[in-house]
């Protein structure tokens, strides 16, 4: 998140399940950051040196009327008192589309359905891109995800020998911001200690011989609350925490990342498959290199 705290919350929105999820959490955190909304549709654009088949003819119209359709149907469900404008813009990916609009408009975060609940995962190109390369925070709505959800609490994870983190500054901001409480989570899973190099996985990884139960005082040495997830595996490490309905959960990108983008490491990417809140991608802090919880 920028120095200046969450302004404008971007949207990306094509219409689907999973762009509901996305437009429910935008509304929320719009509406706790009393941040202006930007709703974003992108058009594919075909390039003109490709030939289309089966050869259709121009269906430019055809598609521009849909999307006018959609963004209709989704202004109708945001709440008067929330600022938003929406944008139709042209481009040869939705990625590459929603990346050039956050910049333009000078997001401060974009949301986007990560059609992930209930365990299932549905992979869609368009996000995949977008966790490699956004050069904002991204926020990921889960499955179900509803509008009249109140953010209550803002979650960090953190790792035990990097207490001083990029997460652990930004959750702070976020938690001041939007008015919640503030919880930092260190993740352990046996498997991880195990077998781990010292790369990203190990580093949501708390002490070796540490087995205090989720909940337990522990951490960075920053207030708010603090929680140890251990389990056998990552998956059982994320079911032991009490994830509360109107939580988010901030991580940080791997170190593969390029300053000032998100890069979804290995630890982000296994949480992400078992949480049943937002999760919040944040780009790597060109002013740290020590890693995070990813």
């Amino acid at each position: 998140m920028a120095e200046h705290g969450i302004r404008r919350v971007a949207v990306g929105f094509g219409g689907d399940e999973r762009s509901h999820d996305a437009l429910a959490l935008g509304i929320a955190l719009a509406r706790a950051a009393q941040a202006r909304l930007d709703l974003i549709l992108v058009v594919r654009q075909d390039s003109a040196f490709k030939q289309e088949y089966p050869p259709v003819g121009s269906v430019v119209e055809i598609i521009t009327e849909q999307a006018q359709r959609w963004i209709a149907e989704a202004e109708a469900v945001i709440p008067e008192q929330i600022r938003h404008h929406s944008h139709i813009r042209p481009a040869g990916s939705v990625a590459e589309g929603l990346v050039s609009a956050v910049q333009e408009l000078e997001s401060d975060v974009l949301v986007t359905g990560s059609g992930i609940g209930f365990g299932r995962i549905m992979t869609h190109p368009a996000v995949t891109a977008l966790l490699h390369s956004s050069p904002v925070p991204v926020a990921l709505a889960p499955s179900g995800y509803r509008a009249e959800t109140q953010i209550t609490d803002v979650m960090a994870a953190v790792s035990a020998a990097h207490p001083d983190h990029q997460v652990t500054r930004s959750g702070q901001s976020w938690a001041a911001q939007l008015g919640t409480e503030l919880t930092y989570v260190t993740f352990e899973d046996k498997e991880s200690s195990a077998g781990n190099s010292a790369g990203e996985a190990s580093a949501a990884a708390a002490g070796p011989g540490d087995q205090r139960p989720a909940g337990s005082d522990t951490g960075p040495e920053q207030p708010g609350r603090h929680i140890l997830a251990t389990g056998r595996t990552l998956r059982h490490a994320v079911g032991t925490v009490d994830w509360p309905q109107g939580g988010i959960l901030l991580i940080g990108s791997s170190p593969l990342a390029r300053r000032r983008h998100i890069f979804l490491g290995m630890t982000a990417a296994r949480v992400l498959s078992h949480l049943p809140i937002p999760m919040v991608l944040l780009p790597r802090d060109p002013d740290t290199g020590a890693p995070g919880a990813r």
